[in-house]
This record gives structure tokens, C-alpha cells and sequence, in this order.
């Protein structure tokens, strides 16, 4: 499989406040803003979320290729914004919480799948604030 190596994007402010739209390709217009524009999403919770989907998605790679099945996944994601003396603004730290669910067979191989995930998710690589997940692990017939 192959992923794309360039991305782009196309932001258009909406003329008035902190809001805009925010494209990618032909898809549907993504509404964007400051932290407080809801329902618009904020550069902070897209950041966030991006650790979050990243985490997924490489876990979901790792367990293709380890030959185990996913029979459930969800997640929450949380990041602490601090003002840092000198640096202003930025992510301090980010918990991820997954919670994933396999057969009793495939347990074991779903958290080494999990911690290998961890540990090649493109988007904590990048960043330069720590990213954790406090994994659950839950068993499916």
C-alpha cells in the first residue's frame, strides 16, 4: 500500500471572527476556529485528534501484518496547553486512552501491536510534547 508523501490544504477565513473552512482535496469543507468556536473545529483539538486517529491507524496496520483481529476500538485523547516561560503557548502532554477489544487468543499480540503503534505513530514522532497511552484491553469471544 501506498500513502501519499505531500500533503496540502486550503484554508479560506470566513470573513468575520476566528472561523474559516478548511479543504483537503475534493472533500467536504471542514469548519475550523479558535478553541471556544463551537462547532467549529480548533487547530488545538485537530492537533490532538491527530495523535489520537494516527494511533489507530498504525495499530490497525500492525495488526493486518501480526494476522489478528480487531473486534473493537475506541478512544479518548486529552492534551495539556501550557504557557512555558520563553516559549509561550504550547502542548506540554498528550494521553491517549484506547480501548481495545480481541479475542482471548490474540491478547497478547494486540498489546505488543499496541506499544509497537505507540512507538510509530508518525504524528508523536513530530511533535516535541510527549504523547502516552494508557491502554484497556477488553476480551471478545
Amino acid at each position: 500500500m501506498s500513502i501519499p508523501t505531500h500533503y496540502e490544504t486550503n484554508y479560506q477565513w470566513g470573513g468575520s471572527d476566528e472561523t474559516g473552512t478548511l479543504e483537503i482535496n475534493d472533500y467536504n469543507p471542514l469548519p475550523v476556529g479558535g478553541p471556544h468556536d463551537a462547532p467549529h473545529y480548533s487547530p488545538e483539538h485537530m492537533l490532538v485528534g491527530a495523535a489520537e486517529i494516527c494511533l489507530f491507524n498504525t495499530f490497525y496496520a500492525i495488526a493486518g501484518v501480526s494476522k489478528f483481529e480487531i473486534k473493537g476500538y475506541r478512544s479518548s485523547a486529552e492534551g495539556d496547553l501550557e504557557f512555558v516561560r520563553r516559549e509561550g503557548y504550547r502542548f506540554t502532554k498528550i494521553v491517549i486512552r484506547p480501548v481495545v477489544t480481541v479475542a482471548e487468543q490474540d491478547l497478547a499480540r494486540a498489546e505488543r501491536a499496541l506499544e509497537k503503534a505507540h512507538q510509530a505513530c508518525l504524528i508523536a514522532r513530530s511533535l516535541s510534547c510527549p504523547v502516552e497511552i494508557e491502554p484497556e484491553f477488553r476480551i471478545k469471544p
